[in-house]
């Protein structure tokens, strides 16, 4: 019996679909919205919130494994911590009290002890939390994860069909490395079924590009020659803290603090991954080209 939380989010959907092809999954939800998300899947819904206790009691009651999918991307600093941060450490302790075996995090690439960004401190609470908590447990760290709906790939798609330029934040020299939403599914399926597998596993696609080279990619994907243009990191930060007044955000300062970070790429040479069993993972061009076709 496997729980999920974060079940009907963009990650979240996907992999509920998939281990519940193969287990039973009893998938967490906050709202009906959320439920109706998950309509025509085989699996339990139970309604729960990590900043509720009794809530998590009840949901984790009689699994054997959690795969911890919450997240947000946006919001202040004490948001950050009530929901990811403390969230993990409620989650943990009723873990504890229903013996769960095994605890799948996703994590996230950027994250570390010296993490200043909201969003990578809490994940880094967060793994430090499950990896003190004596439950078996295994903490995924993806580069982006594209999908064709849901994630940042969409959004990418939008701006390079409709937008008269291309913007691209910042000098367009820090690399990304995209990994594709089903490859992220079986590593998730593939880190639930390791048992004794602890510790981080980086996730990424295939190639590391520059954000330049990714938009350029987009494009010809796309069948648009709209021209790039570069705007600076100190020139961004008016519109962005614009735009994280008007939800759902098109850019917030803790993004564009991201983006003017470290590379966003495996540093280990995929040798977790390889270690996982993931393997023959979707390329980049094939990314590209499927967020490209027409939807049906």
């Amino acid at each position: 019996m496997i729980l999920v939380t974060g079940a009907s989010g963009f990650v979240g959907r996907h992999v509920v679909r998939e281990l519940a092809s193969g287990a039973h999954v009893r998938a967490m939800v906050r709202t009906a919205r959320g439920a109706a998300a998950l309509d025509g899947v085989d699996c339990e819904l139970v309604r729960g919130d990590v900043t509720d206790p009794a809530s998590l009691r009840v949901a984790a009651r009689g699994m054997r494994t959690i795969v911890h999918l919450v997240a947000i991307v946006e919001g202040s600093p004490a948001a950050f911590e009530r929901v990811m941060a403390a969230g993990t450490g409620n989650l943990l302790e009723a873990a504890r009290e229903s013996g769960v075996r095994r605890i799948v995090l996703m994590s996230a690439l950027g994250t570390g002890p010296g993490a200043t960004v909201p969003y990578f401190r809490a994940k880094w609470a967060a793994e430090q939390a499950v990896a003190a908590c004596g439950i078996d447990h295994a903490v995924l760290r993806p580069s982006f994860v594209f999908g064709t709906d849901g994630g940042a790939l969409p959004r990418f798609a939008r701006i390079a069909r409709l937008f008269p330029l291309t913007p691209v934040i910042g000098p367009g020299t820090q690399r990304v490395q995209p990994i594709w939403i089903d490859d992220l599914v079986r590593a998730v399926q593939l880190a639930v079924d390791a048992e004794g597998t602890n510790g981080p596993i980086e996730l990424g696609g295939p190639e590391a590009v520059t954000w330049s080279e990714l938009w350029r990619r987009l494009k010809a994907a796309l069948g648009t020659r709209r021209p790039a243009i570069h705007v600076p990191f100190w020139l961004a930060r008016g519109p962005a803290a614009l735009f994280e007044r008007i939800p759902p955000a098109l850019l917030t300062l803790d993004q564009l603090r991201m983006l003017e970070g470290p590379d966003n790429v495996v540093s280990d040479g995929g040798a977790s991954m390889r270690r996982l069993g993931l393997g023959e993972l979707v390329g980049l061009d094939e990314q590209l080209r499927r967020a490209a076709a027409p939807r049906s």
